[in-house]
């Protein structure tokens, strides 16, 4: 691992048929509980309520995400539906954060991927008025997006992921005494060598400098880690190099690994609601899309995806799995 000091610049009910599916894809034995999920050749994409809904033959889609756990995931059940609907889906999922996806959708090298409204707002629309409700956030990135970019967001999940600060639950000394976000701007004034951070780049380029400025948290540039998001949960638990760290709401390992995440009293970090985003003109061509995200959307709870990314961070099981076990749960695939 390289841990390098940092400048201060920067997550329906389903078919009984398919609920029945999905069990015996988790039913065997084995220690292993990936091994008790679906692979790609241990179902029938056609047999479920996409193939009967949703028509898109003849289509010929590229999928992308980000590489994060839940962002790979979202892609991976996009890719997984589209076929399940009768397109060609090409697999580019994995692109390394959000101004290349963002780029490669713009320059046409992909079709598809799921973003987040804040992203969306801050990052692409440039903007820097604070939207504290998730929808508005949503509904008014959607409209400037498609009319300013040609890209539509379609759904949205019925999940909003957020960034979010955490400690280790035990962490001792003056870092357990921190549980909100005013109180670590203190300890950064007062005893900054207790104040230490690690994130991850995206959060670092785009919310950093924001953060400090909003809670008068100035902390120390040696004290300031950029490393990627999955290590921020491992280090932070552990108290080293960092004892505090940048975290999403969704994942699975804030429990797993007991960590607190600190009160927001100025709610800085707003919901971001997921949707899939696409080129205008794709989904011109193919308006069955806004059927399709609508229906995976509704499935999308905050509980459905922190059960996925459990399963991929937790468990040991591949994107792929969590992907279709999402989709035969919910009876999309049979």
């Amino acid at each position: 691992m390289t841990v390098l000091p940092l400048a201060p610049r920067h997550r329906a009910a389903a078919a009984a048929g398919a609920t029945v599916l999905a069990l015996a894809l988790l039913a065997g034995c084995g220690a292993d509980p990936a091994e008790r999920l679906p692979d790609a050749a241990d179902v029938d994409l056609e047999g479920g309520s996409i193939a009967a809904d949703v028509d898109l033959s003849g289509a010929s889609l590229t999928v992308s995400s980000k590489e994060f756990t839940e962002n790979v995931i979202l892609g991976k059940i996009t890719l997984y539906a589209l076929r399940a609907a009768g397109a060609e889906a090409e697999d580019k999922t994995g692109l390394m954060g959000s101004t290349i996806v963002r780029k490669a959708q713009l320059d046409g090298e992909i079709d598809l991927y799921w973003d987040y409204a804040g992203t969306g707002w801050t990052q692409y629309l440039k903007e820097d008025e604070v939207i504290t409700d998730g929808t508005e956030q949503f509904e008014l990135t959607a409209k400037r997006d498609l009319a300013e970019n040609s890209v539509e967001w379609l759904g949205p999940a019925r999940f909003g992921n957020q960034y979010a600060i955490a400690r280790a639950s035990d962490a001792p000394g003056p870092v357990g005494e921190v549980d909100d976000l005013a109180r670590l701007g203190r300890l950064a004034r007062e005893q900054p060598d207790h104040a230490t951070f690690c994130g991850a780049a995206e959060f670092m380029d785009r919310e950093w400098e924001r953060f400090q400025a909003s809670y008068d948290a100035p902390f120390d540039v040696a004290n300031v880690y950029q490393m990627s998001l999955s290590l921020n949960y491992v280090n932070v638990a552990k108290g080293s190099p960092c004892t505090f760290a940048e975290v999403t709401t969704t994942d699975a390992r804030l429990e797993s690994l007991d960590l607190k995440v600190l009160d927001d009293p100025e709610g800085y970090f707003t919901t971001q609601l997921a949707a899939m985003t696409a080129r205008g003109e794709t989904v011109e061509e193919h308006p069955e899309l806004r059927t399709l995200a609508k229906d995976l959307g509704d499935a999308l709870t905050e509980d459905a995806i922190i059960e996925l990314n459990g399963m991929v961070d937790l468990d040991g099981a591949t994107h792929d799995q969590a992907a279709l076990y999402f989709l035969a749960e919910n009876g999309f695939i049979g």
